[in-house]
């Protein structure tokens, strides 16, 4: 038992790596995820690489064709607008339910988390481009991630949470340079009008903060 344990234990550490990896934009597109070279370099079993990839695949960051192994989603423009349809969907709904049920401790939550992505810097220099900071993007899904967590549907979360990662590797893969709009001002904004109460206001803003992302993606191509 203790030896599945473990086991368990690498493939979950394995498929966070992984999942950090192509979230952050280190492979490409439709490239090859060839299991004998990861657990190389992760030094772990070929049964641990497979079973992250096989978590990643259910997730939708990775294909898994029987003929060709594994590899990383492939994007496009359409399923892009697909992804940002759903979010606008999905997360307004979540976020009207987390401002109807929320207490005075998400509140809290909300303020803390805010702060904290206020003073975080997002952009970095990286093999002489500029670059979204890791630190930053976990503050960030962070941020986005509180203001629905007193949605009371968990089903309706998972749901956020998963378009949230697919939307997160295109907002990576297609970065190319600093947008000129004010991300904090967004930010601040949306989580006054959570704190306020304003669903209307707040699924205004936070509409209006996914579109412009999409609309940027491709744009900066």
């Amino acid at each position: 038992m203790a030896k599945r344990n473990g086991s368990s234990t690498l493939s979950e550490n394995v498929t966070k790596k992984l999942k950090s990896d192509i979230l952050a934009g280190q492979y490409e597109p439709g490239s090859p995820l060839t299991v004998s070279e990861l657990a190389k370099g992760f030094d772990v079993s070929v049964a641990v690489v497979r079973e992250a990839l096989t978590r990643l695949a259910t997730q939708g960051l990775v294909l898994q064709n029987p003929n060709y192994g594994f590899s990383v989603r492939t994007a496009s423009e359409e399923e892009l607008n697909s992804i940002v349809e759903a979010r606008l969907i999905n997360e307004s709904a979540a976020l009207r339910l987390s401002i109807a049920h929320g207490d005075l401790t998400w509140e809290s939550n909300v303020i803390a988390v805010h702060h904290k992505l206020s003073q975080t810097a997002e952009y970095e220099e990286a093999n002489q481009k500029l670059a979204i900071r890791e630190e930053w993007s976990d503050i960030h899904r962070q941020f986005h991630y509180e203001l629905i967590a007193a949605c009371p549907n968990p089903l309706l979360l998972d749901i956020c949470r998963r378009l949230w990662d697919l939307s997160e590797f295109y907002r990576h893969w297609s970065f190319q340079q600093q947008p000129t709009r004010d991300g904090r001002a967004e930010h601040k904004a949306l989580t006054d009008a959570v704190l306020s109460r304003d669903s209307d206001r707040a699924v205004e803003i936070f509409r209006a903060h996914i579109q412009l992302t999409a609309d940027n993606l491709f744009d900066n191509r």
